[in-house]
């Protein structure tokens, strides 16, 4: 596990200019833990953890997952799974986290791979390719979803997500650009579709050396704005793009904030805040601002930052708790992800998620109350 960790390089010349102003405008009063979250027993381990309320539930991805046993294909990887609660009231928890299973007790893909894709990872990767791989052996293609929106005016929610070329040992992992998954129903799976017919990938929307607007993303009024923090050291300055919902999945109605405006090229953008590589964003009524909440880098510090708009001003951060500490010294908790879907009396109470590795590719998701002053 642990993916997420990766930091993608952003530039030495890449700061953060007028980032962290003034204190956030949402104090934390106090800190509850309520525990991992209860998973199907074949569940080993799985990170993200991205969520949105679609319809009656609670719908939530995670990036890579690993399995206790097999699934049908043979395999005890997957690198993209959900699952969904019609439960909405997480302060004793949140149970009936359900998800589709093959016959062998597995959960599926969820992002499905194109066949090209499919074809590479079983002749390279897994039981499968043992005996037969004579070059590249243990490469696959990744998808790693990212955060969850929905239109509703057509209902549809759309799933941010990165490709990845995955290689044997730590961190090794080459991005090869961005996406937006369409997914049309819950019981049936995101397609991924042709975004820009005749590129060299035509599903992506972003290429690898383009900003990948995978980190955060929220919808206003019609208006879909996406996050991308890249991180250089133990920095990572966040860019913020938007564009409106109903044309999210066409690249040119893409703007990035300039810090003066909204621009089409993406070498004009200017970052907004720092933040992680993975964070969530989304409204307070009680603050009466937008939150951002994520895991400080290389630390187990979970931290809120506050704005009165998508583009900012953003605040400083704060440390709202300390993540409990890894079974492995060498480790650290991430993937600290707000949950707006959940928040109770009007944004008095919110909850958080954040990865703590309990083992060798295992772990475990624990859901924290925040009760704001």
């Amino acid at each position: 596990m642990g993916h997420r960790r990766t930091m993608r390089a952003a530039g030495a010349a890449l700061v953060c200019a007028g980032c962290g102003a003034d204190a956030p405008e949402a104090a934390v009063r106090a800190a509850r833990d309520l525990g991992p979250l209860a998973f199907e027993p074949v569940i080993r381990g799985r990170d993200g953890g991205y969520s949105a309320r679609w319809g009656d539930r609670s719908v939530w991805v995670f990036g890579d997952t690993t399995l206790q046993a097999p699934g049908e294909d043979g395999s005890t990887w997957r690198s993209s799974t959900f699952c969904a609660t019609d439960d909405l009231d997480a302060s004793d928890g949140l149970s009936r986290l359900a998800e589709p299973l093959d016959a062998a007790g597995a959960p599926g893909e969820l992002l499905p791979f194109t066949e090209e894709e499919r074809a590479f990872n079983l002749a390279h990767f897994g039981p499968q390719a043992e005996g037969t791989c004579t070059e590249d052996c243990g490469a696959r293609y990744a998808l790693w979803p990212g955060p969850v929106v929905v239109d509703v005016s057509t209902g549809r929610a759309l799933v941010f997500y990165t490709k990845l070329m995955a290689r044997p040992g730590a961190f090794n992992f080459e991005v090869l650009g961005s996406s937006i998954a369409v997914w049309e129903r819950l019981d049936a799976p995101p397609a991924r579709p042709e975004l820009r017919p005749g590129a060299a990938d035509p599903t992506l929307l972003f290429d690898a050396d383009e900003p990948a607007p995978t980190t955060a993303a929220l919808v206003h009024e019609g208006v879909l704005y996406a996050y991308g923090c890249a991180c250089a050291g133990f920095t990572c300055p966040c860019l913020v793009a938007r564009a409106p919902v109903a044309e999210a999945t066409e690249r040119g109605a893409w703007r990035f904030f300039s810090g003066g405006g909204w621009v089409e090229g993406h070498d004009q953008a200017e970052p907004v805040t720092a933040g992680a590589p993975m964070m969530s964003v989304h409204w307070n009524e009680r603050a009466g601002r937008y939150i951002a909440l994520y895991s400080e880098p290389v630390s187990s510090h979970i931290a809120l930052r506050t704005a009165p708009a998508p583009e900012g001003p953003w605040s400083d951060s704060e440390v709202v708790f300390t993540a409990m500490a890894p079974s492995t010294p060498e480790a650290w908790p991430y993937a600290g992800l707000g949950h707006g879907e959940l928040a109770r009396d009007g944004g008095r109470l919110e909850y958080v998620t954040y990865f703590r590795e309990t083992g060798f590719l295992q772990g475990e998701l624990r859901l924290v109350e925040l009760e704001l002053e």
